[in-house]
């Protein structure tokens, strides 16, 4: 199985180990990641603003990139793995299919690009393993036994919302766990794993990051979580950041951090992919 990927900026900067682990996963399940040519950063934040056309011109040259290569795959789908650039790239996808004079407006502004005809469809890493793998592949595939393992789903808020492209129920998503499953490790039920972590707040208001941290992660000590496993490099970086700056009322507890794709990795064999740190982190509940 072939699709386009973007990968988007910070999977090649700080977030490189996501991307790594993702790759060889899905080598590992015979599917080839076709990065995109020529790709530029998506745009990071959709816009909400109806007349705030030329704020999708970032993800429309990303579309249309992939409409470019669509022969090298034999099919029209863009898999990303980060859930900000799914979002955005989602969204303005969604929005160009519902609204024709704003596609229009867009192909004109950008009059040496070829037409964007709006036939690509973005998708989710997690679904392309859930629709594409299945969870009893994986499940059969899995080469460490993970009973032991209480791991913490933390979606946040970009994959799931707004319905209209969210990957999964808005309100009770499940996909995560189902994965966190197949792998034979026990997915923690609680309260916030859906919420903001703070987002963009860490640059102008980090007060704001470690209020909404402290309220996602209370439970997980209750609820004996060893790990907490996300979709996004930038949940990844406020949530390690935010119970850095709540030290003091965790009494200097935290919980590991770490990708969905690190785990599925760890659970596949797949060390070499893996960090020292990250390995560490999941020997130490083996």
């Amino acid at each position: 199985m072939k699709f386009l990927y973007f990968p988007g900026c910070s999977l090649k900067n700080y977030a490189k180990k996501y991307e790594d682990s993702a790759l060889a996963v899905a080598k590992h399940f015979g599917i080839e990641l076709i990065e995109l040519k020529r790709w530029n950063c998506c745009g990071v934040v959709y816009s909400l603003a109806s007349d705030s056309v030329f704020h999708c011109i970032g993800a429309v040259r990303d579309l249309i990139r992939a409409q470019e290569q669509v022969g090298e795959t034999g099919n029209d789908k863009l898999v990303t793995l980060c859930s900000m650039c799914y979002q955005v790239l989602a969204s303005v996808n969604h929005r160009l299919a519902n609204d024709p004079s704003a596609l229009e407006t867009l192909n004109r502004f950008m009059d040496e690009e070829e037409d964007y005809l709006g036939t690509i469809e973005v998708t989710h890493f997690l679904t392309v393993l859930r629709d594409y793998v299945g969870f009893d592949k994986i499940r059969e595939e899995v080469k460490r036994e993970l009973a032991d393992l209480r791991v913490a789903p933390y979606y946040g808020c970009m994959l799931v919302r707004p319905k209209e492209v969210a990957i999964d129920d808005p309100e009770e998503p499940v996909i995560l766990e189902q994965l966190i499953e197949s792998l034979g490790a026990y997915p923690i039920d609680y309260p916030f794993r859906t919420e903001c972590c703070g987002s963009y707040n860490v640059v102008v208001n980090k007060e704001v990051v470690k209020t909404r941290v402290l309220r996602i992660i209370s439970p997980l000590f209750r609820a004996r979580a060893d790990i907490i496993v996300t979709v996004c490099p930038l949940c990844t970086f406020n949530l390690e950041y935010g119970m850095k700056l709540a030290s003091r009322q965790l009494h200097g507890k935290k919980i590991p951090v770490v990708y969905f794709t690190e785990l599925l990795a760890f659970a596949l064999g797949l060390d070499n992919v893996l960090d020292k740190t990250t390995l560490e982190i999941f020997k130490k509940y083996m």
